[in-house]
């Protein structure tokens, strides 16, 4: 109570009960409890600032971790599912990272399964799936996901923007091409003209 009164911190509301019809020791004492209730509402507001202060800068130092490590890790990530993270772009708030869409692959665009990429190319399944391997379009990350890794095989979903990059890979495909790659390599060039 002296402390409040000392830093001049009458409120209105102890003016306020002065103007009470009440007796002098009622008074005091309503004025001792809102001064108290004061001192202990700034007190928790004081706790609560430190604290706000503490956690961000916890999160800061997490942040800074998650940073280092995802570094770290981001080439080891690249295709596969599922990727609970990704480092944020430039345009985008400075957060570290962000959940992804990772238990749904048609959720976040990977909806074309090798039949349907091959569909949507108008090509053989067969050529398409020796060039997918040939180009390694399974494991480039911004165009498949691997889904589930089976005994034999991985079922891979595709995102559409797999279509443009094999038909680039057409026109300017890898160099070390086997002998059957090249043969379908050729037959796919000569039916997209």
């Amino acid at each position: 109570m002296a402390s409040i009164k000392k830093l001049g911190l009458a409120t209105t509301a102890s003016h306020s009960i002065s103007k009470l019809k009440l007796s002098e020791p009622v008074r005091a004492s309503l004025v001792g409890i809102q001064e108290e209730l004061a001192e202990a509402y700034r007190d928790r507001f004081i706790e609560m600032t430190t604290a706000l202060t503490l956690q961000a800068s916890a999160l800061d130092r997490i942040q800074e971790t998650l940073r280092l490590l995802v570094g770290q890790l981001a080439p080891q990530l690249t295709g596969q599912v599922p990727a609970i993270v990704r480092i944020a772009q430039p345009d985008e708030k400075p957060d570290l990272a962000s959940a992804m869409v990772v238990a749904d692959p048609i959720g976040a665009g990977y909806t074309l399964s090798q039949t349907d990429l091959a569909k949507a190319l108008t090509l053989n399944g067969p050529e398409v799936s020796v060039l997918v391997r040939a180009f390694k379009l399974s494991e480039d990350g911004r165009c498949a996901v691997t889904v589930r890794k089976g005994s034999r095989a991985a079922i891979v979903n595709f995102h559409p923007r797999a279509i443009d990059r094999f038909l680039e890979l057409v026109k300017s495909p890898p160099d070390g091409l086997t002998v059957p790659q090249k043969a379908a390599l050729k037959r796919v060039r000569t039916k997209l003209g």
